[in-house]
């Protein structure tokens, strides 16, 4: 079963400086995880909090997806953000980077063909998103005045949190998908589970049957899409996936506070899965750029830009602080 309820209290972090600049701070925060059920080695929450030297003026939560490489672009954007005067926030999710558990691939878990993995590590990664705004609440510094950014796998479980939690103002998903089947049997990010289906290491039989599979979905999401909350949540009578496809979530959230930035030339995730949760956001603000899943990364700086736009606080002297080339600082140093 999955609720992705937990117990909120007072959480009692680790927090250290590991680097600065002219304008922010970042500091390395750690505590533990309030999920009941973590995996062996993801039982610590790891935050990057870039937070800005003088007053701050918005708050954002910065979600990454898959993999190592885009976590190291993703941190360099929340200096960016920081020194604008946005206290950033980068969550590090289970079964990530830093978090994985032993002889795992990064983030596999995520799609690993067994219903009680998948749910474990999706209501692990939701609990950990909603308790790191719980300790930005309980420093006060999450203001009201908010923006999610979630890059793929970031962008499914925006979609989701915001359905649970109402904290989340403003909402961005970058290069992003859903319907799970699709992604499983169509994305290069399911390869491998593609493998162990052909390898007769998948038990679940319409988990190996994509042809059933996407039947099951294409009978099933109309009624999804009319369910509760709490009818979602708790219903026997859906196939299991639908539980942790942002595409059960949409009918449930505010589409108006959504941007959905699809990549043309994308290959990591099938069109089919972007165009499903694209068209199901139908009410959001919607771009399709001449970006790869990937590309992007190195001009974080613009999507930066944007989410100053969407929290109201960009302007030409902002524009100046964020174009000027950072030089990071050891913490030991002096003042400068």
């Amino acid at each position: 079963m999955i609720d992705f309820s937990y117990e909120r209290q007072e959480i009692n972090a680790n927090s250290g400086c590991i680097f600065k600049g002219k304008n922010y701070r970042c500091f390395y925060v750690t505590f533990k995880t309030l999920y009941e059920r973590p995996a062996r080695g993801t039982e610590t929450v790891q935050l990057y909090d870039f937070r800005p030297k003088g007053d701050i003026r918005a708050s954002a939560l910065i979600l990454h997806g898959l993999g190592t490489r885009n976590i190291e672009f993703l941190i360099w954007m929340g200096t960016h953000l920081a020194s604008a005067g946005v206290n950033a926030v980068a969550p590090v999710l289970p079964s990530n980077f830093t978090r994985i558990e032993n002889n795992r691939l990064f983030g596999s878990r995520y799609l690993w063909p067994d219903y009680d993995i998948l749910y474990n590590v999706y209501e692990h990664a939701v609990v950990d998103i909603q308790s790191t705004i719980d300790y930005m609440e309980q420093q006060e510094r999450w203001f009201d005045n908010n923006c999610v950014m979630g890059y793929c796998l970031g962008g499914m479980l925006t979609t989701i949190v915001s359905a649970l939690d109402e904290r989340l103002n403003q909402k961005i998903l970058m290069t992003t998908g859903g319907h799970i089947p699709q992604i499983l049997f169509e994305s290069t990010a399911g390869r491998f589970v593609r493998r162990l289906i052909e390898n007769g290491q998948v038990e679940d039989k319409l988990l190996r049957d994509r042809e059933a599979l996407y039947k099951v979905y294409d009978d099933e999401l109309p009624i999804v899409g009319k369910m509760s909350l709490e009818e979602l949540i708790t219903s026997k009578d859906i196939n299991p996936l639908f539980k942790i496809d942002p595409l059960s979530y949409t009918h449930l959230v505010d589409k108006s506070k959504f941007s959905v930035i699809d990549a043309l030339f994308d290959r990591t995730l099938s069109i089919t899965s972007r165009k499903s949760l694209y068209r199901a956001m139908e009410g959001a603000k919607r771009y399709v750029l001449p970006i790869s899943h990937v590309s992007w990364l190195p001009f974080e700086y613009f999507l930066a830009r944007y989410i100053l736009h969407k929290v109201n606080v960009y302007d030409r002297n902002v524009a100046r602080k964020i174009l000027t080339k950072e030089v990071i600082h050891d913490t030991f140093e002096g003042e400068k």
